[in-house]
């Protein structure tokens, strides 16, 4: 499949950036920022979809190597988890 018809996660997440660039733009008509919304929701589901996949088999989504930036999970020596 196409990139565009199965995109990385890194993709999907560059475009959600060049989205948030877009809509900042105080000029920008109502309908471009309504339709770029709808696009970031349904990339954002897509992006969602292939975290689950990479949870499920055990490793990071495709195009994101080191997992969720920013993130680290510690289990404490009681066993309690803490981020």
């Amino acid at each position: 499949m196409s990139e565009s018809e199965n995109p990385s996660f890194e993709s999907i997440n560059t475009r959600l950036k060049e989205i948030q660039a877009a809509v900042e733009d105080d000029d920008m008509p109502l309908d471009d920022a309504l339709s770029l919304f709808e696009e970031a929701v349904q990339l954002g589901m897509q992006a969602s979809s292939l975290l689950e996949e990479g949870i499920a088999q055990g490793g990071a989504p495709e195009g994101d190597e080191v997992g969720a930036p920013g993130i680290e999970e510690s289990v404490a020596s009681d066993g309690e988890r803490s981020l």
